[in-house]
């Protein structure tokens, strides 16, 4: 196998077929790559039209997969075989099959989910019914459900699904192959950029500043219009949010890219919304890891060079490990979710005591019926700044919406919940005015165990072909950022500001981690920041989010940042989670109100 090349052969192979091939293929000194969709669900009605007929792009990518999304595709191939794909991709690329052909564009997605194969069949059954010639590939192997892994933590209890983050090269491989449309299970979303630049710019395997810059590309896109404009600081700057202009990379040879978006768009690409959603879901700043390459994004470089267009660069890589990364999800009992609006004086304390008097009334009913209590239960009164950390019995809140949450191994408790929640409209404090959305269903709880398994003892194909993967130079050890740094904070005046006015902030999860990324709004502010802004601080601010919560810090000097890791801070994260806010989307919002103390006039700090 390639992968167990040594130097001296890994020499000669660089001088192979596929290697000529590839370099051979390398016509362009640019490659414009748009992404049309961040997650199963995203908008199906304009964006793939707009950047087929507005981007002037050659490649148009889509991220589908989130650890739950594979989770709900096991559901649904469990009930149909043939399934098990994300079927929105077809509503996606419809209105623009045409002018894919037309223009020469390739399209490259992670649609397929469980079934690639499936999806890959089904969509050559609709561009042959609509007189279309496109190539279709799909790339497997992903898939580890079907062989003997046993997890210590989890060993006896039935995966949902487990599948591995592939990297690029098997996409960059089919598109060598001629494929026009590539159709992947899970890879790493930064691969769906990656693969593309590969196969077009005949960049090598160890090449790994360019293959952290082309990851880098893919990661600011892969979350769709959130790099330009969506989920910014400073909304309020943003145009037309009906019309959001979805993101585009402009790649040069060299790795060095542009991120911009359609012409006569709304949305915006500014140094800000391009700096917040690098730090979105990363940890280490200095090792994101990923299959093909060890990305350092400590040191990147972003600046605006015109309207709505910001240049990137400086990313720095390093070999990959040996093993992929592997998320396995399964079954941990059931939830029920009530949400109840309550409206008048003492709105919140009367909401609480409805939902904790009917969770004590069912447990009553569960010990009659031989069944345990309630394994974990949170309850929220939205308005009276729950989620702030703020004390429901302090609220003067007049109108809030009570959300109450429970869990249990036995669906039959959660049914029993749901009859028994209505009662509190007749039978305790005044003011519940409805249920929002009916009686609440029991839902399973699926959890999310991710680990590392062998790069060797992955087969992959592509269209049914084996696939090897080419590089041979793995790391040893795991790179990461030197220990935090407590600095000595100096009071330079007597002013004080809410966070939000010094720095962008932006949120976001992995499992049960979260990470909040803060971006200097200008670099003179980093030391003074860097000095106050520690893991301590942060967690003593956040402490609300859990008993157990840990905070870890990273820097980033180039674009003057700080991202903060903070893990066990989502209740379990994703639909595990109790919490209203389950993906730690709000947490950047929440930490945008601490006050920075000891400053000078703020106009010292920030440049025109």
């Amino acid at each position: 196998m390639l992968l167990r090349k040594s130097a001296s052969t890994y020499s000669k192979w660089l001088s192979s077929y596929t290697y000529k091939k590839r370099f051979l293929s390398s016509s362009s000194e640019r490659v414009r790559i748009g992404c049309f969709s961040g997650f199963w669900g995203d908008s199906c009605s304009f964006a793939s039209q707009q950047l087929v007929n507005k981007g002037d792009i050659d490649f148009l990518v889509g991220d589908y997969l989130a650890e739950v999304t594979m989770s709900l595709l096991a559901a649904m191939k469990k009930r149909r075989p043939e399934l098990g794909f994300c079927p929105d991709f077809f509503e996606h690329l419809a209105p623009v099959g045409p002018k894919l052909a037309e223009k020469n564009i390739k399209v490259v997605v992670n649609a397929g989910g469980l079934n690639p194969d499936a999806c890959a069949k089904t969509l050559k059954g609709l561009l042959q019914q609509f007189g279309l010639s496109l190539n279709v590939a799909s790339v497997v192997g992903d898939d580890l459900i079907n062989k003997d892994i046993k997890i210590p933590e989890i060993e006896g209890i039935p995966y949902n699904t487990m599948n591995c983050y592939l990297g690029a090269e098997p996409i960059a491989k089919a598109l060598d192959d001629g494929a026009d449309i590539v159709i992947t299970g899970r890879c790493v979303d930064s691969a769906l950029v990656l693969g593309p630049l590969i196969h077009k710019f005949g960049w090598n395997m160890n090449e790994f500043d360019k293959l952290a810059q082309g990851s880098l590309a893919g990661h600011l896109v892969e979350c769709g219009a959130q790099c330009s404009g969506g989920n910014f600081t400073d909304w309020h700057l943003v145009p037309d949010f009906s019309n959001v202009g979805f993101p585009i990379v402009d790649v040069e040879k060299n790795g060095v890219f542009k991120v911009t978006k359609p012409v006569k768009t709304g949305g915006l690409v500014s140094f800000g919304t391009v700096a917040e959603q690098m730090l979105y879901e990363i940890g280490d700043s200095q090792c994101y890891a990923l299959p093909d390459v060890n990305c350092d994004f400590s040191n990147v470089s972003i600046k605006e060079t015109g309207e709505n267009e910001v240049e990137v660069s400086g990313a720095v890589g390093k070999p990959p490990s040996s093993t992929y990364k592997v998320s396995a999800t399964y079954i941990d009992g059931y939830k029920a979710t009530s949400m109840a609006p309550m409206i008048g004086p003492n709105a919140a304390q009367k909401g609480k005591l409805n939902a904790i008097s009917t969770i004590e009334r069912c447990e009553k009913i569960f010990a009659k019926m031989g069944m345990g209590k309630f394994e974990e239960v949170n309850v929220e009164c939205l308005g009276s700044g729950s989620n702030y950390g703020q004390s429901i019995e302090s609220s003067t809140a007049k109108e809030v919406v009570v959300w109450s949450s429970v869990r249990h191994k036995n669906k039959k408790a959660l049914e029993m919940y749901a009859k028994e929640i209505a009662g509190a409209s007749t039978g305790m404090a005044p003011g519940f005015t409805t249920l929002v959305g009916g009686r609440p269903k029991p839902t399973p709880i699926l959890r999310y165990k991710p680990f590392f398994y062998p790069k060797d003892l992955v087969e992959i194909s592509v269209n049914d072909n084996k696939f090897e993967n080419s590089n041979s130079e793995f790391s040893t050890t795991q790179p990461q950022s030197p220990p935090e740094v407590i600095n000595s904070v100096v009071k330079e005046g007597d002013h004080s500001y809410r966070l939000e006015e010094l720095a962008f902030l932006r949120s976001g999860d992995k499992g049960n981690s979260a990470n909040l990324g803060i971006i200097c709004r200008d670099k003179s502010l980093y030391e003074v920041l860097d000095a106050r802004l520690t893991s301590s601080v942060v967690k003593e601010y956040l402490n609300f989010l859990g008993d157990d919560l840990v905070v870890t810090k990273y820097n980033l000097p180039g674009i003057g940042a700080f991202n903060f890791v903070l893990d066990n801070a989502l209740g379990g994260g994703g639909v595990a989670s109790l919490k209203t806010d389950p993906q730690g989307k709000a947490i950047g919002q929440i930490f945008s109100d601490f006050i920075v103390e000891g400053l000078k006039e703020k106009s010292c700090y920030l440049s025109e």
